[in-house]
């Protein structure tokens, strides 16, 4: 008996391998071949070369799309979004459709309140730490900011006045 690699494993009809698979690191994207064509629009009269001139951008190049990444740099990227499906894969498994359909709905729903109160710390949202399951967690994130004014901070009153229009 042999081991097939996750590329030769069957797959049902209508499934495709990322809705079913239980991966832990991000597949690699890192591309194997390099075509002059993917990385803009071709020349009619010549379907290997740029069209520059219709574009209007300059002459571009292919190494510097390929050759300056690492190719731990694209699944280092996608890190965050696999162990997100890998956990609403695990929770369809364990609990049925609904748990995962839940969860993305509350995401959903904090991610678009636009109410973050300065005296609860500003930008940073818990309420979807809580929910990404990051609230125990100390990312770079979280400690540098950014450049934000912390000078402009108001009491929650005044937050909320300002809020209802009071």
């Amino acid at each position: 008996m042999t081991l097939k690699s996750a590329d030769e494993l069957p797959i049902g009809e209508g499934e495709d391998l990322d809705s079913c698979s239980l991966r832990i690191a991000p597949q690699n994207t890192q591309p194997s071949e390099v075509d002059s064509t993917k990385f803009g629009q071709s020349a009619p009269s010549a379907p290997a070369l740029q069209d520059i001139l219709r574009t209007g951008e300059g002459p571009l190049s292919i190494a510097s799309k390929v050759n300056g990444r690492h190719p731990l740099e694209a699944r280092l990227a996608n890190w965050d979004e696999t162990q997100k499906q890998l956990k609403m894969e695990q929770y369809r498994r364990l609990f049925g459709a609904a748990e995962p359909i839940k969860r993305e709905m509350e995401l959903k729903i904090v991610e678009s309140t636009d109410f973050v109160p300065s005296a609860l710390g500003g930008s940073s949202n818990l309420h979807r730490d809580i929910l990404l399951n990051k609230d125990t967690s100390v990312d770079w994130d979280d400690i540098y900011t950014g450049f934000e004014q912390h000078g402009s901070s108001m009491d929650m009153h005044t937050e909320m006045e300002r809020k209802v229009g009071i």
